[in-house]
């Protein structure tokens, strides 16, 4: 047989029940219980922040805990000091649990006359909602502050997993030599284009063409031969020797020819006169 959730309240109930002057009273009482049923054991009244270790620990309320308006009370739990607080303000009475070593607060706040109909009877006529109140009790007084944060396994398979993910691919990323791999080209290579701009300037040990002079008329690029293309009018036949390296030229944002594909970009990379920064062996 399941145990009784309200095991213990009548008789806790029984050893104050000759001091209770307020609704507030029935509250702190029950509050008190639900303390004690989780191992909290009461040192007195005050709030003292100190602990000697030779403190006489109860599971009942210390004489005078409701002597004055608001209540101060001390706990002990797992040897450490825990300090309640209850203030009544508008109606309303507002409980903070608070751990001594570090100032570690949790709190809830209850409207008196709403929770407690009745200062006497069974807990059914004194508090109609006292299993919502055990529970919030629980969740939002005790658990908070006693409850360690623990990390979820789901968490840490996500870390480890974020750990060893692969960085995305980056067009300027230099790739790494993977081991027991022979590369079967050179390692100056540039990959392949297929216009190859550049390469003779990058690789020494490169074929010849491809410099940084483009060439619209290079077998790479697949085109009738025309060596008209670069101005407007064009240019007469023969100008332009078989396989020379010729950087196009002419005003820029002229359109294509009727009949022709639009012309190249103009890639004068030349540097400027006297400008010599050893760039061509």
């Amino acid at each position: 047989m399941a145990a009784d959730p309200l095991y213990g309240w009548d008789l806790t109930y029984k050893t104050v029940e000759k001091d209770i002057k307020k609704k507030s009273d029935v509250l702190v009482t029950f509050i008190h219980w639900n303390l004690t049923k989780r191992g909290f054991r009461t040192i007195g009244i005050g709030d003292e922040r100190t602990l000697t270790g030779d403190e006489d620990k109860s599971e009942l309320l210390p004489t005078g805990w409701n002597d004055n308006e608001n209540y101060t009370l001390r706990y002990v739990l797992d040897g450490k000091l825990y300090i309640l607080h209850g203030l009544n303000t508008d109606g309303n009475l507002i409980i903070n649990l608070m751990r001594s070593e570090d100032l570690q607060v949790s709190n809830i706040a209850l409207k008196t006359d709403d929770t407690v109909k009745e200062m006497s009877g069974p807990i059914s006529k004194m508090i109609p909602d006292h299993k919502d109140l055990m529970f919030n009790i629980k969740r939002d007084l005790v658990d908070t502050i006693t409850s360690k944060p623990t990390t979820s396994t789901e968490t840490q398979t996500t870390r480890v997993e974020s750990n060893n993910r692969m960085p995305p691919d980056d067009p300027l990323r230099v790739p790494r030599p993977q081991p027991n791999v022979q590369p079967d080209t050179h390692p100056w290579d540039m990959p392949p284009s297929p216009l190859r701009v550049g390469r003779s300037d990058l690789d020494p040990f490169a074929p010849g063409g491809g410099g940084m002079l483009f060439n619209p008329f290079g077998p790479d690029r697949r085109m009738p031969d025309d060596p008209g293309m670069g101005i407007p009018g064009g240019l007469p036949r023969g100008s332009v020797p078989p396989g020379a390296r010729f950087d196009p030229f002419g005003p820029p944002g002229v359109g294509p020819r009727p009949g022709r594909r639009p012309p190249p970009p103009d890639a004068d990379h030349l540097p400027p006169p006297g400008f010599n920064d050893n760039m061509f062996m």
